[in-house]
């Protein structure tokens, strides 16, 4: 009985001991969570290249070591080198059109009832009416000063944000030092340490394998199959806009990327008003040529990007991707839009792997029920 206790006590003391452990483990690494996390993904993305390349080179010179250690600081630093170039030309260029947007905006709400425009706040609320039937009346809702005080408060935030943008330089600099450093030791030692973790999971190594090949599988068919198709449709629309000749073309773009996740409307939600702003400010041709290239170049080419890309690799509904990546970028963050699809791919892909596991072991007692 002593004995029983004895052991009983020191498998608590031992757990109790781990799990305090693993608290101090996580509050360690904790600040730097956002580095390892977007230099895992961008390893995962880049591994294939970078594994091509060292296959070429000879293992069994004594030079090897050393070239493979070359060969991972260069991508390191190319990769470090080529995402803060364009972070920092994005960011700048968002805060700057971000204004002159919500201005042009403000402008176009202020003289929409100008008599010279022929279209007032009393055409809208009639066509409004005559669109619902008669059930909807916005005649007497003052939406103009709810829009117009929207847009400046809006304004205000894009005025903060670059300002603490700017105090914070230092800190996103050291982020890209520590991300090279991250980068650099993935190339060199990505292998070993995600076999540390497999065998720190308390899970039997079939299980594990399967668990980490699909989180490598998701992050590479979550960018492949939802991220490319929205690169796309950004790049494209970014490109139109240009053409035609709309201001803060970059800013639009990439909220044309971030609305290709919504079902039903996609990123029509933003190409459609803009050429219906083009239709009142710069005639209606020119604003009905651009929605028909709009229509054709931006949304109907999704019809055949999307199913090429994906390949039934992701069997998950956008929907529920859309309001994952909300959920979170309110939870995590930026660092969210992969976090978000991410946690709930790989919580359908664990439920998937536990039926499986709960289908054979029927399999396996039906059969073994038949050989007696």
């Amino acid at each position: 009985m002593y004995q029983e206790n004895k052991h009983r006590l020191q498998t608590i003391s031992f757990f109790v001991l781990l799990a305090g452990m693993l608290i101090l483990v996580g509050k360690l690494f904790l600040p730097y969570a956002s580095v390892l996390l977007w230099s895992a993904v961008i390893y995962v993305l880049v591994r294939p290249l970078y594994n091509k390349i060292l296959s070429r080179m000879n293992k069994e010179k004594k030079t090897f070591p050393i070239k493979k250690r070359l060969l991972a600081g260069s991508f390191a630093i190319i990769t470090v080198l080529v995402v803060a170039g364009v972070l920092f030309f994005v960011v700048i260029k968002i805060f700057g059109q971000g204004k002159i947007l919500v201005q042009n905006i403000q402008s176009f709400l202020e003289n929409i009832n100008n008599s010279e425009s022929g279209f007032s706040k009393t055409d809208i609320a009639a066509i409004v009416n005559h669109l619902s039937m008669g059930t909807v009346d916005i005649s007497n809702l003052d939406l103009q000063k709810e829009i117009l005080s929207l847009l400046s408060s809006s304004s205000d935030k894009i005025l903060r944000y670059a300002t603490s943008l700017v105090k914070n330089a230092g800190s996103f600099f050291l982020s890209l030092v520590f991300f090279a450093f991250a980068l650099y030791f993935f190339y060199v030692d990505g292998a070993y340490l995600f076999s540390l973790l497999k065998h720190a999971i308390p899970i039997d190594n079939e299980t594990s394998n399967k668990l980490f090949s699909k989180i490598g599988e998701i992050t590479t068919n979550l960018f492949k199959g939802l991220f490319l198709v929205s690169f796309y449709q950004g790049l494209a629309s970014f490109i139109v806009y240009l053409i035609f000749g709309v201001q803060s073309a970059l800013l639009l773009a990439i909220l044309t990327f971030f609305s290709t996740f919504l079902p039903l409307v996609g990123c029509g939600l933003i190409w459609f008003p803009v050429g219906v702003g083009l239709c009142f400010t710069d005639g209606l041709v020119k604003g009905l040529i651009f929605l028909v290239v709009a229509g054709s170049i931006i949304s109907f080419m999704d019809n055949f990007l999307r199913p090429f890309f994906l390949k039934d690799r992701i069997k998950i509904h956008p929907l529920l991707i859309f309001f994952s990546m909300l959920g979170g970028v309110s939870m995590f963050s930026f660092d969210g839009i992969i976090l978000g699809p991410m946690i709930v791919i790989l919580f359908f892909t664990i439920l998937d792997m536990a039926l499986d596991i709960e289908e054979k072991k029927e399999n396996d007692e039906d059969s073994f029920e038949h050989l007696i």
